[in-house]
């Protein structure tokens, strides 16, 4: 029986692995399911292990002509300077410990008039958030398939300068002191070409950082099928922490973190869905949404320290984050 029952089905498309270019026979499932979280289409869509390098990937898929289908216009994007609470004691915890201030390891790399890009920018709360912590000016850049109009005027405001379209497509001279890819290589069609793009367009000795959720992640074993994590059908890709790393070292990259971070919102977004309940409805939309929700401060900070004592016992959370480095010898 179809849960979701939008009266759309789409044309998937079936693929082969991106990573080693295998072209599945005997289609192996990971994770099967429908677009839980925002109802697009009625298709039901599954994850594979590749039988020869493990890599996990959705097939079939949305076609390409057809992205914007599963993408409506509610899509929630996370934008970083609204994702860490007002309340100081709790803000300072996220940034400094549960993050593991993934800001400040880029900023320390960087110093007056540093190139900054964001790849899958939207409004650029990260580049914005950025500028606003940084000691000194900065040059920033943010990349998205289409800037809206609006995210197009707010950053342009602020002197951000926009490259728009596929990244692995775009033709730019710049060589970047730090690229930042935050939850976005794990919907794209070929994540491996776009490493690379990164990797071409960092000076030598800039960093790359990279988020993307963790196959691995505890809270998928518990939520299954109604991950938030797995985002279907957005998701094309689901990472192990092996795989991206072997991804990033073949580009030429050296890591130097990998590990997991506090990404807490999924734990009251993945029981909604879990419920059948609207993941992204407010807290006015009723008490248990009121009682199931990331503003609310108990279930807030429950969260944080479920993802707190996983990283702790040396499991992975919803999400992976790795900085890397081009070599400083590179020309």
């Amino acid at each position: 029986m179809n849960p979701i029952d939008s009266g759309i089905e789409l044309e998937l498309t079936r693929v082969a692995c991106a990573m080693c270019g295998s072209d599945e026979t005997k289609p192996r499932p990971v994770f099967e399911g429908y677009d839980y979280e925002y109802r697009t289409c009625d298709n039901r869509f599954r994850f594979l292990a590749c039988a020869d390098c493990g890599h996990v990937y959705q097939s079939p898929r949305v076609r390409m002509e057809d992205i914007d289908r599963i993408y409506p216009r509610d899509y929630v994007l996370r934008v970083t300077e609204v994702e860490y609470p007002a309340f100081a004691p709790f803000r300072w915890l996220k940034f400094n410990v549960l993050d593991r201030g993934w800001i400040r390891k880029v900023i320390a790399n960087l110093r007056a008039g540093s190139r900054v890009l964001d790849i899958g920018a939207g409004f650029g709360g990260n580049l914005t958030y950025l500028a606003k912590l940084a000691p000194f000016p900065l040059q920033l850049y943010a990349n998205d398939l289409k800037f809206e109009p609006e995210a197009r005027s707010y950053l342009s405001e602020r002197d951000v300068t926009l490259l728009e379209g596929p990244i692995e497509d775009v033709q730019c001279g710049e060589r970047f002191d730090a690229i930042i890819c935050q939850q976005v290589i794990e919907h794209l069609a070929d994540p491996k070409q776009v490493i690379r793009w990164i990797s071409d367009h960092l000076a030598p000795g800039g960093v790359v950082y990279l988020e993307t959720p963790d196959l691995k992640g505890l809270s998928g074993y518990v939520f299954r099928k109604h991950w938030l994590a797995l985002s279907t059908p957005r998701h094309f890709h689901m990472f192990s922490r092996k795989a991206l790393a072997a991804c990033v070292s073949e580009s030429d990259l050296d890591i130097e973190f990998h590990g997991a971070i506090v990404e807490a919102s999924h734990w009251p977004v993945s029981l909604r869905m879990k419920l059948n309940m609207n993941p992204h409805a407010p807290r006015s939309a009723g008490y248990m949404y009121s009682l199931i929700s990331y503003d609310n401060f108990l279930v807030k900070s429950v969260s944080c320290m479920i993802d707190l004592a996983t990283i702790m016992a040396g499991l992975s959370t919803v999400s992976q984050a790795l900085i890397a480095r081009k070599p400083a010898a590179s020309a």
